[in-house]
């Protein structure tokens, strides 16, 4: 026989998964798969909000100010060429070496 102190009232509980005065879990099984459940669930929201997330250039590319849409034009515009500069020289120096 076990006897299992209640943590949420010190009720001591013989052979019980749930306590008898107040309906505590008691069984460190089911507290296991209730946290897993929990983390689960957890890591499927972290997930889903991971994909929900729009990069700076979407969110403000169909922006209702026109000065803003242009702004954003610009700074992408200017991104591409130093991606485009950076992959030149890149290829460049991978060239030189083989």
């Amino acid at each position: 026989m076990a006897t299992i102190k209640c943590p949420n009232c010190g009720v001591y509980n013989t052979d019980r998964d749930y306590c008898e005065k107040c309906n505590t879990v008691l069984s460190y099984k089911i507290r296991r798969e209730i946290a897993l459940k929990k983390e689960e669930e957890q890591r499927q929201r972290e997930m889903a909000s991971k994909e929900k997330k729009e990069s700076f250039f979407e969110k403000y590319s169909n922006h209702r100010f026109l000065l803003v849409r242009i702004l954003v034009k610009i700074i992408r515009s200017i991104w591409l060429v130093f991606m485009a500069i950076g992959m030149f020289i890149a290829w460049l120096i991978s060239a030189v070496v083989a």
